[in-house]
């Protein structure tokens, strides 16, 4: 299992061998790319009981196919990401930042209503 610094590795040596941004002056678009891909993800997570739509748009035919979909695209997320980091700084330590954030989040040991187990943002509207 490769660490964050070393998956951004691969991922650069992917974006160098086939010419993706890899300046600062791309992470504009290392964050665009990132949000069309989670939207990516979200389409088809919205569709998933609508066999007919999944099989015409996204040719996924079995619940296997549509996880396999959905994952597909967050980590192609998660691949803009890490190219976005190294934009933004290619000696970024992108491990240590990460447990940074983890410990920020801990501490503030906060819960967004819908993020609670066992809650849907349906049983919210009013």
């Amino acid at each position: 299992m490769p660490t964050l610094n070393e998956a951004k590795g691969k991922v650069i040596e992917l974006a160098k061998r086939f010419g993706w941004g890899i300046s600062r002056e791309h992470v504009a678009t290392k964050i665009f790319y990132a949000i069309i891909e989670l939207g990516e993800a979200g389409d088809a997570w919205k569709h998933r009981e609508d066999k007919e739509w999944l099989k015409q748009e996204l040719n996924v035919a079995t619940e296997d196919e549509l996880t396999e979909h959905v994952a597909e695209e967050l980590i192609d997320t998660i691949f803009y990401c890490l190219n976005g980091l190294y934009c933004l700084d290619p000696a970024l330590d992108v491990d240590k930042a990460f447990d940074r954030k983890w410990r920020i989040n801990l501490e503030r040991g906060r819960t967004y209503v819908d993020d609670r187990e066992g809650s849907t943002p349906a049983s919210h509207v009013e």
